[in-house]
């Protein structure tokens, strides 16, 4: 696997506590419905093809929006709710780019269907999803990806080096 757990959990805590100055807590337990959360995505497409989605529950998305425009949480419309968990989005994707075969292009973001991690690309499989929390509230970050791509940009005979997957 090119991109490790940690390695994304890493890019995770990271992109918070630099963008957010929020801490990041691995959730008690897994479960975690996307079902009435925010949910964005970014595609990535290259050399490596797969997606990151951030699924969020509301509470947390008003914060993340108050913390990004300086607004009170209650405050916080749902376009700039949206515009936030975006940013944050493409600034997790942009990071993965590094551990990932070049070259690669992120997308802009966008707003798929929450529930259904497979709706236009059936041949991803999950590669990691971490359950966590901050503000005292759950979200899901998801990576999806392209394991037979993957796999090729493995080999020596299609990719010339590894890129280390142990976040710095």
């Amino acid at each position: 696997m090119l991109v490790t757990e940690g390695a994304f959990y890493g890019i995770v805590q990271e992109t918070w506590s630099s963008t957010l100055g929020f801490l990041v807590d691995r959730a008690v337990s897994e479960d975690f419905s996307a079902i009435g959360a925010f949910t964005v995505c970014v595609k990535i497409t290259g050399a490596w093809d797969g997606e990151v989605r951030l699924h969020c529950s509301a509470p947390l998305a008003r914060c993340i929006a108050a913390a990004i425009f300086q607004v009170e949480a209650d405050q916080a419309a749902n376009d700039e709710i949206l515009d936030a968990l975006s940013e944050l989005t493409h600034i997790i994707g942009g990071n993965l780019k590094a551990l990932l075969p070049q070259p690669v292009t992120l997308s802009l973001p966008s707003l798929p269907d929450p529930t259904d991690w497979a709706q236009t690309t059936p041949q991803w499989q999950m590669v990691c999803r971490l359950t966590l929390l901050s503000e005292g509230h759950p979200f899901a970050v998801t990576l999806l990806g392209d394991f037979p791509a993957a796999a090729r940009a493995q080999s020596p005979s299609h990719w010339g080096r590894r890129v280390s997957t142990e976040y710095p």
